[in-house]
């Protein structure tokens, strides 16, 4: 059973705070690497770990939209296997896909107008606006000291490791199809002592926000366990 990233009642005051203390900070006092892993600086996504090109300004974005289920449009894990126990000397390479990509599904029509020509499509608003609304009072005069890295443009994927005990063991927010823990990600993995399932979402990107069309999408989770 699916299981959501965040709980919507918790999402904008987090964010908020989130928001109201770069704001309060006066500007960013750190820089993403867009072509290595990297850390947030922030204090709600502090233990989020960045690669590729990802940054914390899209994430943002991605966290205060409404996730959809559009199974063409979710990720699918090839490894692990759902069930499978991992030897624990040596992290694996965690790999997934698009669903309907696999499918020889071509673009759905929203995300080919989400990254044509068509009109609107850069201007138009990211999908839950709704919840991001309620935070443009602060975004405002926050966004210039939030603003560093190359803005995401493309496919972005967070993933989230959790056990029945500890939901949010590892985050991981990424621009690539795989991901492969570094030691220390690794050792908390090795270290959860229980079955760990981990979910992604993703979202079709311009410059930071997401695309009209875009998502957020679900996708189908995978439970693992690490050999001792």
């Amino acid at each position: 059973m699916r299981r959501p990233f965040m709980r919507r009642a918790l999402l904008v005051p987090a964010l908020a705070a989130l928001v109201s203390a770069a704001m309060y900070a006066g500007a960013c006092g750190h820089s993403h690497d867009n072509t290595s892993s990297g850390t947030s600086s922030g204090p709600e996504l502090d233990d989020v770990i960045y690669e590729g090109g990802a940054t914390d300004e899209a994430l943002i974005v991605l966290l205060a939209a409404e996730p959809k289920d559009e199974p063409s449009q979710g990720t699918a894990f090839d490894a692990p296997e759902d069930g499978a126990t991992l030897p624990g000397d040596a992290a694996p390479a965690l790999t997934f896909h698009i669903a309907g990509a696999a499918q020889g599904a071509g673009p759905a029509p929203a995300l080919r107008r989400a990254t044509g020509d068509a009109p609107g499509a850069r201007e138009g608003g990211a999908a839950g606006a709704p919840v991001w609304a309620e935070l443009g009072a602060l975004l405002g005069p926050a966004r210039a000291a939030l603003a560093h890295g190359t803005p995401v443009n493309g496919r972005a994927y967070f993933l989230v490791f959790s056990t029945p005990e500890r939901e949010g063991l590892l985050r991981v927010f990424t621009t690539k199809l795989t991901y492969t823990p570094d030691a220390a990600a690794w050792d908390k993995l090795r270290a959860a002592g229980a079955p760990i399932t981990v979910s992604a979402i993703n979202a079709v990107f311009e410059n930071n926000r997401i695309a009209q069309g875009g998502g957020p999408f679900t996708g189908e989770p995978v439970t693992f366990s690490v050999a001792p």
